[in-house]
């Protein structure tokens, strides 16, 4: 039976797939992660990172290669790493299988962490900075209702999730199947490898559903997916 898995991004859930959902091909079970959940069930033994995560997803959830992920954002970079351990499909959204594609001025996994557990990630001036410098109009509401949630996570899961984005890791061996991106995204940088361009920025797939799930069907045409 194919599942599609599905695997949102840093600060939000689910429903970042929403408008996309329905427009896909049918699916023996879908299965959307909320990663809040699963980081509290995450005990990891060494550092926090992508490669201990997606161990743990694997194992959790018994994924392997007839399952299909499709990832926004970190959720790709989980993806990715996913796809390397097990052979599951990877299919990923405006995300990166390379740490330095992640547009940030502070890169360093350890002060992010403090600054998590302070609080100031979280911090209302901070996310104010950001509403204020957020360059596109078309997303601008959905990126503010993103930035308003920070408040309600865990500072712990904040932090988990900054690691899993910046904490070094192997180069990958893997490619993923397909790779959809805006060229105008300002969060995660166009790959160097070959991608399906969206018109639109950082959230092209939950804007322009249509053109995202034509080419995921291509892409699955392609595959063993039945």
């Amino acid at each position: 039976m194919n599942r599609l898995i599905l695997l949102h991004g840093y600060t939000e859930d689910a429903t970042i797939f929403d408008p996309l959902l329905p427009l896909l091909p049918a699916f023996g079970q879908v299965l959307a992660l909320e990663l809040e959940a699963e980081f509290a069930h995450w005990r990891p033994a060494s550092p926090v990172n992508v490669v201990s995560l997606a161990t743990h997803l694997a194992a959790r959830h018994r994924i392997g290669p007839t399952d299909v992920l499709l990832g926004h954002s970190m959720g790709g970079w989980i993806a990715a790493h996913l796809k390397q351990q097990t052979g599951a499909t990877a299919i990923l959204l405006s995300s990166f299988t390379d740490q330095a594609k992640i547009v940030s001025s502070i890169r360093s996994p350890r002060l992010l962490g403090l600054y998590a557990h302070l609080g100031l990630v979280q911090s209302r001036w901070l996310n104010r900075y950001f509403l204020r410098r957020y360059p596109h109009d078309e997303s601008r509401a959905l990126h503010g209702q993103l930035v308003a949630g920070m408040g309600r996570f865990r500072r712990r899961y904040v932090a988990q999730q900054l690691g899993v984005l910046f904490a070094p890791v192997p180069p990958l061996t893997t490619q993923p199947e397909l790779r959809l991106h805006a060229l105008a995204d300002t969060v995660v940088r166009p790959p160097d490898e070959p991608f399906v361009e969206l018109p639109g920025d950082h959230f092209a797939h939950y804007f322009y559903p249509e053109l995202a799930a034509e080419a995921i069907h291509q892409a699955l045409r392609k595959t063993d997916f039945q």
